[in-house]
């Protein structure tokens, strides 16, 4: 909704008309003092936002605190969430949790890892990274779990 101009003008005028009655000196004094009342102003805002950023500081090296990680959810198969202090962490999604909470599930999800390779009767490396390359040529694996059987397979 536009302001209207008759309006604006009126108080313009009525403006000036103040200005009128006050001698130069006055409104010089008085532009100091806005001038002073403004930067006063803006020194207690950087004093707050200064303020804020210390504290936020202070609390996470005393631990009260703690930085925020991004994490996905990865776990063995038989697995389809983890419960850590009553909240529900499913398979797949990515979360945005504490430094702390965020070691929690990295070893929890390790360890149903190592569950399902003891359960399935796989050596402990089994689920590794291995790098495993497959070639659309030859047909030949390399870093495969089973490079042998796999390659002769895939060659057949």
């Amino acid at each position: 909704m536009a302001k209207d101009p008759k309006k604006l003008d009126a108080q313009a005028s009525a403006i000036d008309n103040d200005r009128d009655l006050l001698t130069p000196e006055e409104i010089a004094a008085l532009q100091k003092e806005i001038e002073a009342d403004a930067e006063e102003e803006l020194r207690e805002q950087a004093k707050k936002s200064v303020k804020a950023k210390l504290r936020e500081e202070a609390r996470r090296k005393k631990g009260l605190e703690e930085a925020q990680e991004q994490i996905t959810i990865d776990l063995a198969p038989f697995a389809d969430r983890l419960l850590i202090d009553n909240v529900a962490y499913l398979q797949g999604i990515t979360y945005t949790v504490r430094a702390s909470v965020a070691n929690v599930l990295r070893e929890q999800m390790q360890r149903t890892w190592g569950h399902q390779a003891e359960i399935d009767g796989k050596p402990a490396t089994y689920n590794r990274h291995r790098n495993t390359r497959f070639s659309m040529s030859t047909g030949q694996v390399s870093n495969g779990p089973n490079v042998n059987n796999t390659s002769q397979i895939l060659r057949a």
